[in-house]
């Protein structure tokens, strides 16, 4: 499936918010990729520097005779003659060592941060509205989740996808290693030169952590082998969400739509100025659900349109917008913030009809202009606020 038809394909099934996460995932592992690109750079350019300073040296070597009267050649290396290494970032001189080392972490800290990222789209995509608080949700958490029976009987194959990844001695490697160099202290990666005719070293060093020993290891064979590894599994993964989200298991009322926002203000009755949101009543307001999660979602041409639904309070209307019925609040509030939630609204079975309004006018009104979300009515004698609530926001 070509991801834009699988962003679509969540737009159906009602969990587009883990498409974010999807990308988030992407982005992550082009980060894994970049860091073991420029180490390999980086190395590159100190052999190449080794290569020229030796060439550079054949003038320093001095003509000797042994004590057993033969001729040989002979260089002294010293600080002074040694070869010094240095590569620029954005036009500054940064100690290649340093680099190495911020970069090896780098590594293995954004192949966790993949994983973790995959956790978030099963939150989001299979979870739905089981899901668990976001800021908590990382790949062990989705482990130990999926351990309980209510959710791998739900989804059997992602279940299966979670059990071999946490039990992999790849996934294992890359835990450890990111937990010990973020947590704890550094371990003994080598990097040096070999010059004149020794070979260069490049590994990761071993370090024991709980109980397992952790060998040393060929830089190169290993950052391949992790980026094999979560390449590969994150097509793997792909598939099985592709399967197993489509059971829509958990993802049950939920809108991308409200029916609109009206809106009124009137320049000698400033008392009377109102805006609220509605949908409309399903069959009667009592037999509604009584939690419903609102993203809202609009598809236009190529382009789809996504926002956070800012309404804390939404109307239920009857015949029209202004036979009001009941209403639903929001549970959680909502911040400036980039991530995209479906958010979830209570059915208020406590106020319901014509004291809606009531409520409704003590709340702070905020009015709307034109925009790809939601329809507004503007109802005024104020031909100028007419004009401005037309315009685009």
């Amino acid at each position: 499936m070509e991801y834009e038809t699988l962003k679509k394909d969540l737009i159906v099934h009602n969990i587009y918010s883990s498409w974010q996460f999807i990308e988030y995932t992407e982005k992550n592992i082009a980060t894994v990729r970049y860091c073991a690109e420029t180490i390999k750079n980086v190395v590159d350019k100190m052999t190449m520097k080794t290569i020229h300073w030796q060439q550079d040296i054949s003038s320093d070597f001095v003509d000797e005779i042994t004590d057993d009267g033969k001729k040989v050649k002979r260089l002294t290396v010293t600080t002074e003659n040694a070869p010094t290494y240095e590569v620029r970032v954005a036009g500054e001189k940064v100690d290649p060592w340093f680099l190495f080392d911020k970069l090896l972490r780098d590594f293995f800290q954004y192949t966790m941060n993949s994983f973790d990222s995959i956790s978030q789209i099963i939150n989001a995509g299979l979870l739905a509205n089981r899901g668990k608080k976001i800021d908590s949700v990382d790949i062990q958490q989705m482990v130990k989740c999926f351990g309980q029976q209510t959710y791998s009987a739900a989804f059997p194959k992602m279940h299966a996808w979670l059990d071999r990844i946490s039990q992999s001695m790849e996934f294992q490697y890359v835990e450890a290693i990111n937990n010990r160099t973020k947590h704890t202290a550094d371990i003994a990666n080598k990097l040096s030169m070999g010059i004149l005719g020794s070979s260069n070293t490049t590994q990761i060093g071993p370090f024991f952590r709980k109980d397992t020993q952790h060998e040393k290891m060929e830089l190169t064979d290993q950052l391949q082998a992790t980026i094999d590894f979560l390449e590969t599994s994150w097509e793997e993964f792909l598939d099985v969400f592709k399967e197993e989200y489509a059971r829509d298991v958990f993802s049950k009322n939920r809108m991308h739509s409200i029916a609109g926002v009206r809106q009124q203000k009137f320049t000698n009755e400033p008392d009377q100025d109102l805006s609220y949101a509605y949908i409309n009543v399903i069959n009667d307001f009592d037999s509604m659900p009584d939690e419903l999660r609102i993203l809202l979602v609009k598809e236009r041409e190529d382009d789809i349109y996504v926002h956070e639904c800012p309404f804390d309070t939404i109307l239920v209307t009857g015949d029209s917008n202004i036979d009001v019925l009941g209403r639903y609040t929001a549970e959680n509030a909502v911040g400036d913030d980039c991530l995209l939630h479906y958010r979830k609204y209570i059915k208020d079975t406590a106020v319901k009809g014509g004291i809606c309004m009531f409520y409704q006018h003590q709340a702070k009104t905020v009015f709307y202009h034109a925009n790809p979300y939601f329809d507004v009515e503007s109802v005024s004698d104020d031909e100028a606020f007419l004009g401005r609530t037309s315009l685009p926001f």
